[in-house]
């Protein structure tokens, strides 16, 4: 799956999640959903067809008695849960977290490096390039990095012959930058970690997971009958896995009718008149033990 425009900045997801942090307070016990999805799978996955869902946002604001606001807070929601998850898992810096570091500000002041000129000739836009510019500490060196590699990789087919930036420092800086970013976003978190953090991953997916239903919901009333809203917005528990071969069901046993022979044995056996019952259960010559 491509990666989605709007994690090409990843300052972007801290920002959102400030966005909604209200409304993580406001949301009750009730409205909390199963959360029984890999939750960076399925931020990839919302971001992944955001596009093609907010198309149908301004139709569903004609729908009676339904909220269009799901359309709207939808890549907020969808950046928040990303977010909250990175900087909440419970594990302690990987022990390339210094080399990590360097290599990210040693990639940004190479990406730089190449940007001004190619934005002097109008490869890059000036003030794009610019605002990067201004990051400071290592949080923005990742975020930094990973929109360098946006910005290379819009224009890559012109720029790789017109700069030193290679295809290797491109790839490496969008695997580097996203790890990076967690890891000082993780950093900070720890620094003013609170009890109730896997609850605030856990309402901010309730947020996400309710807004997707809702759109998938409107998507599924305009194309009825075109039967491709699961394509438009795949579920995010759409998981058929492999079929599994049903048992062969048992036939019933075939009816069991008697012969002419025992049928008439059976109507002469019971004509003959039955004797008196001299014994009692243990027949009529059994002796008495005294």
């Amino acid at each position: 799956m491509k990666v989605p425009e709007s994690l090409y900045d990843l300052t972007n997801a801290e920002t959102a999640f400030m966005r909604v942090q209200g409304k993580l307070e406001r949301l009750g016990p009730d409205e909390l959903r199963p959360q029984n999805v890999e939750l960076v799978s399925a931020t990839s996955l919302v971001l992944g067809v955001s596009d093609r869902v907010l198309q149908f946002r301004d139709r569903a604001k004609h729908l009676p008695e339904f909220d269009a606001s799901c359309f709207d807070n939808l890549v907020d929601y969808a950046l928040s849960t990303w977010y909250v998850h990175v900087t909440n898992l419970p594990q302690a810096d990987p022990p390339e977290a210094a080399a990590w570091i360097k290599e990210v500000v040693d990639l940004r002041s190479k990406l730089l490096l190449w940007a001004e000129p190619l934005a002097a000739s109008g490869q890059f836009e000036q003030a794009a390039v610019d605002q990067i510019k201004e990051g400071q500490g290592h949080k923005d060196a990742a975020s930094d990095v990973v929109a360098l590699v946006g910005l290379y990789r819009a224009v890559w087919d012109k720029v790789q012959t017109m700069c030193g930036v290679t295809e290797a420092d491109l790839i490496r800086a969008a695997d580097l930058g996203p790890k990076v970013f967690a890891l000082v976003g993780h950093r900070e978190n720890r620094l003013r970690s609170r009890p109730d953090s896997s609850l605030r991953v856990h309402r901010t997916w309730s947020l996400l997971d309710n807004a997707y239903e809702q759109c998938r919901r409107a998507i599924q009333f305009f194309r009825f009958d075109q039967r491709d809203a699961d394509v438009i917005a795949p579920s995010l528990r759409s998981n058929p896995g492999v079929p599994t071969a049903k048992a062969p069901k048992a036939e019933p046993p075939a009816a069991q009718f008697p012969s002419p022979e025992a049928t008439a044995a059976t109507e002469v056996t019971s004509q003959v008149p039955a004797g008196p019952n001299l014994g009692g259960a243990g027949g009529p010559f059994t002796q008495n033990q005294g």
